[in-house]
């Protein structure tokens, strides 16, 4: 501050060094925040199923494509001697 009374004083600049690293967010959450949210977003993956209809749609496709498969080697094995492999 400059004495208005005293010519040997001079405005000082008032300028702050800024700290070292990556400056902090206004709205930054804190270590106990965070871990609430992600067990909250947790809670809520381990929550959602797969309806009980879906789940035996899924299976019934899964056994039909298996069988499939088990009659194209069939059919494959069948056509060896002719192919001569």
């Amino acid at each position: 501050m400059v004495d208005p009374f005293d010519p040997g004083t001079i405005a000082m600049p008032l300028i702050f060094k800024r700290r070292r690293g990556r400056p902090r967010k206004a709205d930054a959450l804190s270590a106990a925040e965070r871990a609430r949210r992600y067990r909250a977003k947790r809670k809520l993956q381990a929550v959602q199923s797969v309806p009980t209809v879906i789940y035996e749609q899924v299976l019934r496709e899964r056994d039909e494509a298996n069988a499939q498969v088990a009659r194209l080697r069939a059919e494959l094995e069948q056509l060896r001697p002719l192919l001569g492999s």
